[in-house]
């Protein structure tokens, strides 16, 4: 996704003297927090540039920070989460040059939520920045006329991946895979599912698709999940099997 032509376009738009006030980013779910993260980065930077050296940077702490104001930790945000996080935008920045807010799952937003939204993201106090995220390009015609929407394609963010092949690479994956979040694996099965898309193999490509979707619902652990992408993929088990016998 760095490589990708519209992350270096947004990356030049942040480090410019002009910086659009809310921005919409259209992509992936699996990919929203690291995107998140990489980009407030950015704009929190006192230089601009993400450098790890100002007051500000040296202010993360474990992905959050003083001038980052998240409006829900699940889901779209209700109207009062809305109304909380607008209060605190309305703060002086505690490190930063100002502070930003965000909407996960915009695309996902009830009318009151959105419609809530709509006076801040015109009329944003000083130094405020917005950030939508969201899977869809949905949302209601008078908020996304106020905000600049990027739409990652597929094929930026997800590279196709040749998975394992063979018993001793698929020991290796396993082992390599147990240091990884639910996040980082989703990550990597998509590129998976890329490169079984490119050789025709449509069926494991489904099956890995609809674990991903499992995994969503349920507290798979990363090493059941590993399990099963062996099974689905390597040993050609039928989802329904793998589902069955993981229940």
């Amino acid at each position: 996704m760095k490589s990708s032509p519209l992350w270096l376009n947004l990356k030049d738009k942040l480090a410019g003297e002009v910086t659009p006030s809310a921005i919409a980013l259209c992509l992936s779910g699996s990919l929203h927090s690291a995107l998140l993260l990489e980009i407030s980065k950015i704009m929190l930077c006192l230089n601009k540039d993400g450098c790890g050296r100002c007051l500000s940077c040296m202010a993360w702490s474990e992905g959050s920070h003083p001038d980052l104001i998240v409006s829900s930790e699940q889901g779209p945000p209700s109207v009062d989460q809305c109304r909380e996080m607008i209060d605190e935008l309305h703060l002086k920045a505690v490190v930063s040059s100002g502070r930003i807010g965000v909407v996960p799952c915009a695309d996902k937003l009830n009318i009151n939520s959105a419609n809530s939204l709509l006076k801040i993201t015109e009329e944003p106090p000083a130094g405020c920045r917005l950030i939508f995220l969201m899977e869809e390009n949905r949302l209601i015609p008078t908020l996304r006329s106020r905000i600049w929407t990027i739409v990652f394609p597929e094929e930026d963010t997800f590279p196709p991946l040749s998975p394992p092949s063979g018993k001793a690479q698929w020991m290796g994956w396993l082992e390599r895979i147990s240091s990884f979040d639910r996040e980082q694996l989703i990550l990597e099965l998509q590129g998976f599912i890329g490169f079984l898309v490119q050789k025709k193999l449509y069926l494991k490509a489904s099956n890995l698709s609809q674990l991903i979707f499992l995994a969503g619902q349920t507290n798979l652990s990363v090493s059941m999940m590993g399990d099963m992408v062996f099974l689905l993929i390597e040993e050609e088990y039928p989802f329904e099997s793998v589902f069955d016998r993981i229940w």
